[in-house]
């Protein structure tokens, strides 16, 4: 009889106990199994954020790092019915999704930027709900969120070890 827990691993960033083979990535030769494209995709892009290596330690992921966001989503036209509840489940289906907040035309989305950014939160929304509200300003707006979170997330995965705690 074969052992289960050989055939899992725990993917590095939801934490999640996968099959070893699925959505498989070698990364410094270790390889790593995840939960979804989503999941694999994230890693390649910061894969010290949930990793250690020898020199750093523990990365900040395995450090129980969390960053708490929220941020309030326009779109275009209002959003009812059964669109309104495939739309809500599509959103919190993302990990790191913690509540979701529909009215209207308006989303209110909690989120740990450990797992999922507000770009991968959109692109969700766009492919379920339509546009995102195409103002100037609005566009500006979420550029501007987009950037801050990328360069919050390339300095957590290149923190050296004498900046922490």
């Amino acid at each position: 009889m074969t052992d289960l827990n050989l055939m899992l691993r725990r993917d590095p960033v939801c934490r999640a106990m996968v099959a070893e083979d699925s959505h498989p990535w070698t990364h410094l030769h270790i390889r790593y199994a995840f939960c979804s494209e989503h999941c694999r995709e994230r890693f390649k892009k910061w894969p010290h954020l949930y990793v250690g290596d020898p020199t750093h330690g523990l990365s900040e992921k395995q450090r129980g790092k969390v960053v708490r966001k929220s941020h309030r989503i326009k779109l275009v036209e209002p959003v009812g019915g059964q669109r309104l509840s495939e739309l809500k489940e599509a959103i919190e289906s993302l990990m790191g999704v913690e509540a979701v907040e529909i009215s209207g035309e308006e989303i209110v989305v909690a989120y740990d930027l450990m797992q999922v950014s507000l770009s991968d939160i959109e692109a969700v929304i766009a492919a379920e709900a339509g546009n995102l509200s195409d103002g100037i300003v609005d566009r500006i707006h979420r550029a501007m969120i987009h950037y801050s979170e990328e360069c919050e997330l390339d300095n957590l995965a290149h923190l050296a070890s004498h900046y922490r705690p």
